[in-house]
């Protein structure tokens, strides 16, 4: 099939946001730390108040997970300060390429708990989430000379690919390709290696999505934590780099899950695979209860509710998921 042609007007975004991106490349890693961190705050802060359609997913999904213990202050003082945070974010995609392993050791520090486990040779399935710095998470590992392996959807944008892709792999990590990532990162696990996965995404029940409980309302997730760590025997840990407003991000953890252990070892697999996404599901949202101003809030999380339940309790964009085709079918 031939390729979609642009309109004039996505053309044109297109090429201001390829201009933007090589600025920032050239600009923001020689701004010093503080100077990040204002302009952060300041942009977050535009950000927030412009009327844009993904505050008002942002809204809906702070009524749904945290409404009955959050006042509408409360409320609007965690998406004021999310914004600030995802701004952040987005400069320190920039910033980082400058003296990246001394900036990170500088600017990074690990849980210790999580550094004892992580910084050794021994495969393992490292699990974060839209949490804080998750682009910088995978440098702070890889820079520490255990290269982490993560997944990258392809940008909307060709033309920025190139750039984020040399930013993504400074550091020695390297990124794999969405389509056929499954089996390159069994191959990695195998030969001890670490793989990083973002599974707090919307996934639809075609691409291996299952229905956990999340903020209590059911919400599809990736099988593909659990089916990797039990076919490869490999534990799976957690990590969430959260910044303070000085802009020094700790790492913090949650408690391991070990296919091994006996709670799940004795289980058939179809259920350890069930009860370790459901788990995986419940350590994000307990990391997100802790850090509701680092999440980021303007993303569809509920954008699916399960057929044969109905959509009261969800959001206004959700809708009922198209079904797996048949087995065999």
């Amino acid at each position: 099939m031939p390729a979609k042609s642009c309109t004039p007007l996505k053309t044109i975004r297109r090429q201001l946001e390829t201009w933007l991106v090589r600025l920032a490349l050239r600009w923001i890693p020689g701004w010093s730390r503080g100077t990040v961190c204002r302009w952060a705050r300041l942009l977050g802060t535009l950000g927030y108040a412009l009327p844009l359609p993904v505050k008002r997913v942002a809204r809906a999904n702070l009524e749904l997970a945290l409404g009955a213990t959050h006042d509408r202050q409360a409320c609007r003082r965690i998406l004021h300060a999310a914004y600030q945070t995802f701004a952040l974010v987005l400069l320190d995609i920039f910033w980082f390429t400058r003296d990246t392993a001394h900036r990170i050791q500088e600017w990074v520090e690990f849980d210790p708990d999580l550094a004892a486990d992580l910084f050794q040779k021994r495969a393992h399935v490292c699990v974060t989430a839209h949490l804080g710095n998750w682009e910088l998470l995978g440098h702070a590992v890889s820079v520490r000379g255990y290269p982490l392996h993560s997944v990258a959807a392809p940008l909307i944008n060709p033309a920025v690919e190139p750039y984020f892709a040399r930013t993504r792999q400074v550091s020695g990590q390297v990124i794999i390709p969405q389509a056929g990532a499954i089996r390159r990162l069994l191959r990695i696990l195998k030969d001890d290696g670490k793989i990083g996965l973002l599974l707090d995404q919307n996934t639809k029940l075609t691409d291996g999505g299952r229905f956990v409980d999340f903020f209590g309302l059911p919400a599809p997730m990736s099988e593909a934590g659990a089916s990797l760590a039990i076919q490869t025997q490999s534990e799976i840990l957690f990590g969430f780099c959260i910044p303070n407003r000085s802009g020094r991000y700790h790492v913090h953890t949650a408690p391991s899950i070990d296919p091994r252990a006996p709670e799940w070892a004795a289980r058939p697999k179809a259920e350890q695979i069930s009860g370790i996404t459901q788990q995986i599901a419940h350590h994000i949202e307990q990391a997100i209860r802790a850090h509701p101003t680092a999440w980021c809030w303007m993303y569809k999380r509920w954008k699916h509710y399960p057929p044969d339940r109905g959509r009261a309790g969800y959001p206004y964009y959700a809708k009922p998921p198209k079904r797996p085709p048949p087995k065999g079918g």
